[in-house]
């Protein structure tokens, strides 16, 4: 599965290149955008409270994304100039992004997309991401290969932001200067 970094890094690109205001006056858009790209993975709490495994459960589904985006865009709508729908296809997208990272990543049972539906596991037959082996530990050099992955991805992915949000930069200066 992708790591933190990877859902985190996703999240801000999506952010970033739609180039959305601030969501909120208080809350920044990078750090929400982060936050949000890596809520799905909070369901390992009960496992460390109580013992019980949830990871990769019913907050890895659209289902759940939908209702999580509602309840943002609503509790934010009140804070903020952007219209709650808005607030909520930002959400959705965000959201939905660590589903996508997670759906293309090797190994692990898949993930339940269509919960409420159905609890059948979904996994792409083509990976793109390279599995994580935990039981390794920690420090194995095996993970060199996960990293070196994540890191390449972050790098080309923030290069890939910073290139779309120049393009449209100099093609509003365009745009103005004709007018």
């Amino acid at each position: 599965m992708p790591s933190p970094l990877a859902h985190a890094v996703s999240g801000y690109a999506i952010a970033k290149g739609l180039d959305v205001p601030k969501v909120s006056k208080l809350l920044p858009l990078g750090l929400y955008a982060v936050f949000v790209a890596i809520a799905a993975d909070f369901d390992f709490l009960p496992k460390i409270v109580a013992g019980i495994n949830t990871h990769r459960g019913f907050t890895h589904s659209f289902g759940f994304a939908i209702v999580f985006s509602i309840i943002l865009s609503q509790l934010l709508s009140s804070r903020t100039a952007i219209k709650p729908l808005k607030v909520f296809a930002l959400t959705l997208i965000i959201y939905s992004s660590h589903l996508v990272l997670d759906f293309f990543t090797q190994g692990g049972s898949g993930i339940p997309l269509l919960w409420p539906i159905s609890n059948a596991p979904f996994h792409s037959a083509i990976p793109l991401f390279p599995g994580v082996h935990h039981s390794h530990g920690l420090f194995n050099p095996i993970h060199v290969i996960f990293l070196s992955f994540e890191l390449t991805y972050t790098v080309i992915l923030l290069w890939g932001v910073s290139r779309w949000r120049s393009f449209r930069y100099q093609r509003q200066q365009k745009t103005s200067s004709l007018e």
